[in-house]
């Protein structure tokens, strides 16, 4: 089984339920397929032969091309054998769409999520119903180790936080403190939202101050699909050219 990435050479600690899944995913994988994902440091492509163990430069180790035997003679040549080229692989199993099985919604790519931490339930059930209308997929963690975890492995769009989570000044939270040290790399892509009953909404040195993005006053939940799109507009004036730069020059 893998443990370190073979692109950054960092280890990637995966959970035992982290384990379990891809564990699983290989058991099942068609004669001649590949098991994909991302490592969660680098954020370049892993991708895992049947036996577990990576591929070299992310691709099957058998070549296509014919081994040439080192020819000494002419007799030698006559008598070379031809290496026929590898089989094609088998078309993917989608017997999951009709036997009713699910996708784990932790390895689903390419859709913004959301993760939300408050400490209010209704607070909670009206941030998750606006978010859904914006088109987020929302992950509620159980407890502050969980949604550490999580973001470790996954990539978010956004995360919402109350600075009431942890019953403790904000400054000695777990989680905050988590996000403030988190490697640029990561976070420039996380739009991290604060909500409490003491902050002035929208007040930027507020967020600086507090490492977040922006902050929010609870009572202005109702209004929060607006405030979304001004974000959205601020941070795409702000950061879109700075990230597309990056990119240009193979960084993130």
């Amino acid at each position: 089984m893998i443990s370190d990435c073979p692109n950054c050479n960092q280890a990637l600690n995966f959970s035992d339920a982290n384990k379990s899944r891809i564990l699983n995913a290989l058991d099942k994988l068609p004669q001649g397929q590949t098991l994909k994902f991302k490592c969660p440091m680098c954020k370049n492509a892993i991708e895992l032969a049947s036996d577990g163990f990576p591929l070299s430069d992310g691709l099957p180790s058998v070549s296509l091309t014919p081994v040439k035997p080192e020819i000494k003679s002419s007799k030698d040549y006559a008598n070379k054998i031809a290496v026929p080229p590898p089989a094609p692989p088998d078309a993917p199993d989608i017997s999951w769409l009709t036997d009713g099985t699910e996708i784990d919604s932790s390895i689903v790519e390419n859709i913004m999520t959301a993760m939300i931490l408050l400490p209010d339930d209704y607070m909670q059930h009206k941030i998750a119903e606006i978010l859904k209308k914006e088109s987020y997929q929302i992950y509620i963690p159980k407890s502050i180790d969980e949604a550490i975890e999580s973001i470790r492995f996954k990539d978010y769009a956004i995360i919402v936080y109350h600075s009431e989570y942890e019953n403790r000044p904000l400054k000695d939270h777990d989680f905050h403190k988590f996000m403030q040290q988190m490697s640029m790399k990561k976070r420039r892509y996380i739009y991290y939202i604060l909500f409490g009953n003491s902050f002035k909404t929208l007040y930027d040195l507020e967020a600086l101050v507090n490492s977040a993005n922006v902050v929010i006053n609870d009572k202005e939940i109702p209004f929060l699909s607006t405030i979304l799109k001004k974000l959205k507009s601020d941070y795409n004036l702000l950061f879109k050219t700075y990230c597309s730069v990056l990119k240009t020059h193979g960084k993130s």
